[in-house]
């Protein structure tokens, strides 16, 4: 995918970061993996089973950096272009065993929510088969609630949530809008002056490996690759800031053959995840790091070491 991005602009934001390696994404009971049980490693520092969100693989809670830096008053923020209770945003704010209870998942982001939030699955929250309108519900913990791209501009308050769409949002070739963009920039705005832990995720790079379409998978790749590069921008404005880019699996396993000239024929090998290896990218604090060959569980344990020489501990 990054490959065949590149050779679209013979460019990419990703170069621009100074340090990079590769990490082994299997779960502990699965060689290839999925998003909840790839998104816990990453984000607790145990692997998991398969399916697994938050959850160690004898069923034990883990602690997120999510929910570590919400109790060390950090200020959170969620943006993707995925719905919100999606396997990869789930495990950073609950513990469960099935991905796909997606009401439940619901339930648990409204106990656990983030201080800035943009994302997809509105339906989740309040076309519910139990009839509870979990958006009030937030509204009345004074969660400022908005829909669309268009109103992401306006939001000067914090907590909020801005639902764009009822559920998955589609492919920027079928439409989507640049929320995932405005939204990021929107969170640097809103946490100026705050220490912060803000998750990024370009979801739509996956769903195009399983659709094994090579143009929704270059231009999704394209679109979270300018948004790594405004991060970048603005750590290298900034003192104290870590930007790391990494996946918690391969999508389709792509590889690019021979074609005519400087042209070449995508080949995907299975419209599934893959085994394969993935890059991780770095800037900032303890960036040099972030290199190498590495577990996924690894990466918790690196990003939290430059947290806690923050904090002093």
């Amino acid at each position: 995918q990054i490959t065949a991005s590149w050779h679209e602009n013979d460019f990419l934001n990703l170069q621009r970061f100074p340090y990079t390696g590769l990490t082994l994404t299997h779960a502990v009971d699965k060689i290839v993996t999925e998003s909840g049980a790839g998104a816990t490693a990453l984000f607790t520092g145990v692997k998991t089973k398969y399916g697994y969100q938050g959850m160690g693989p004898q069923g034990q809670d883990l602690e997120s950096l999510y929910n570590y830096l919400k109790n060390e008053k950090y200020s959170t923020g969620i943006i993707s272009s995925s719905f919100l209770t999606d396997a990869t945003l789930a495990a950073l704010y609950r513990h469960g065993n099935d991905r796909y209870q997606f009401e439940d998942i619901a339930v648990d982001y409204y106990h656990n929510y983030a201080d800035f939030t943009i994302a997809g699955g509105q339906d989740h929250f309040d076309n519910r088969s139990d009839q509870i309108d979990l958006i009030d519900s937030l509204k009345s913990q004074g969660v400022k609630v908005f829909y669309g791209n268009e109103a992401i501009s306006g939001i000067m308050h914090l907590p909020s949530i801005g639902f764009m769409d009822p559920l998955r949002p589609p492919y920027l070739s079928e439409g989507r809008s640049a929320f995932l963009k405005n939204g990021s920039l929107k969170a640097l705005e809103l946490f100026q002056d705050k220490s912060f832990f803000l998750f990024i995720e370009g979801a739509l790079v996956d769903l195009a490996g399983h659709d094994e379409s090579i143009e929704n998978q270059v231009s999704e790749t394209l679109e979270f690759d300018e948004v790594a590069g405004l991060m970048l921008d603005y750590a290298q404005q900034n003192d104290n800031i870590l930007v790391v880019v990494v996946s918690d699996h391969e999508s389709g396993a792509l590889t690019l053959l021979q074609g005519d000239g400087m042209n070449y024929i995508p080949n995907y090998a299975i419209d599934e995840h893959s085994g394969g290896m993935v890059p991780v990218f770095a800037y900032g604090p303890g960036s040099e790091n972030f290199t190498g060959l590495m577990d996924n569980s690894d990466i918790y344990y690196k990003i939290k070491n430059v947290i806690d020489q923050n904090l002093n501990k």
